[in-house]
């Protein structure tokens, strides 16, 4: 189901164009409401400008959120207009409100940090089934490490119910009996009945 949903992801699917990279990672934080939940991840696909602010803090915009961040660059280094795609052809580019053709750079600087930030991996976002790949190579190995740490934990310290339960039922038999008990007999290698030499 991963793999669909990273292939069906559009930019016109968004509601508002442009990008704030801060505010979608903050906005991201209410989704993750499950305080024990050890795998949050985020993909963040930009071209790694941020229109509301010019100066991005990646330590600020990550902060301690804990969750993992793996961002994938789309766009051109040098800046190209952005394409508007009908069956995989292009019909025109993006204009902003006076009409101008919008240029958009790839900000591959800023997207690294970030995902170096916040324990992910940046991508670059040339091919949609590679990158698609990648991540969900990187989602499987997070899972894996989850299972291990969670099978190590399960079998953590069980032991001392059991220790604590023969202790207090060994205690209880020297404490009932003061004589031998029926069972340190049966131990007693040198038992005069059972040595008829």
């Amino acid at each position: 189901s991963a793999r669909m949903f990273l292939e069906s992801l559009n930019t016109d699917m968004l509601s508002s164009q442009g990008t704030s990279i801060g505010e979608a990672i903050r906005l991201s934080e209410n989704y993750y409401d499950d305080d024990n939940q050890t795998n949050r991840v985020l993909c963040i696909i930009s071209d790694g400008e941020d229109h509301e602010s010019q100066n991005i803090n990646v330590s600020s915009i990550v902060g301690d959120t804990g969750i993992t961040i793996f961002t994938i660059g789309v766009g051109s280094i040098s800046g190209a207009p952005i394409p508007i795609k009908e069956n995989n052809i292009i019909k025109s580019y993006k204009k902003d409100e006076n009409g101008e053709v919008v240029i958009t750079k790839l900000n591959e600087k800023i997207l690294s940090e970030m995902a170096l930030e916040s324990n992910g991996k940046y991508f670059k976002g040339d091919n949609t089934n590679t990158v698609v790949n990648l991540i969900i190579d990187e989602l499987k190995e997070m899972d894996k490490k989850e299972f291990e740490s969670k099978q190590f934990v399960a079998f953590k310290d069980q032991f001392q119910w059991f220790l604590g339960f023969g202790l207090f039922f060994l205690f209880l038999d020297l404490i009932v009996y003061d004589k031998k008990t029926f069972w340190i007999e049966r131990l007693n290698l040198f038992n005069e009945n059972g040595n008829k030499n």
